[in-house]
């Protein structure tokens, strides 16, 4: 996954890149009037360019990683909220069962994402792959 971005913070080896939620907002119908549209997304990459505070940047992020992130996050918890039914369904009947599907289900996508959040900010996982030349519009061309 690329992504553009201006390099807003140095720190030894890595670099803090701004990006915009360009791809969030592509498709919606209300683009123009959103609010969301305008939030930055900061992101943390390995400057194996030797960026600079101001360079706009491409950043690289392994696919997969995010591909399997997302699956751990999203899907793994509904296959514990599966097995906790017909688990509890077993010894407590249906209406526990409900409950306690429910309850695994929150308690579940809670603990991943906070489990994956904690160990994201751990390590580095995107990378600074070129630096972007800086385009200057001239007013009077517009």
């Amino acid at each position: 996954m690329k992504q553009t971005g201006t390099v807003v913070e140095i720190n030894g080896n890595t670099a803090k890149v701004e990006c915009s939620r360009q791809s969030a907002c592509d498709m919606c119908e209300n683009a123009e009037n959103c609010a969301e549209k305008c939030k930055k997304v900061y992101a943390t990459a390995l400057n194996t360019v030797n960026a600079v505070v101001g360079d706009m940047v491409e950043i690289e992020t392994d696919t997969t990683g995010v591909l399997a992130k997302s699956f751990a996050v999203f899907i793994l918890p509904i296959f514990f909220a599966v097995a906790a039914f017909f688990g509890i369904n077993a010894f407590f009947g249906e209406d526990f069962a409900v409950i306690g599907t429910f309850a695994v289900l929150v308690f579940s996508m809670v603990l991943i994402a906070y489990l994956l959040n904690r160990s994201a900010k751990r390590r580095v996982v995107s990378r600074v792959v070129k630096i972007l030349p800086n385009v200057v519009i001239n007013e009077s061309e517009i």
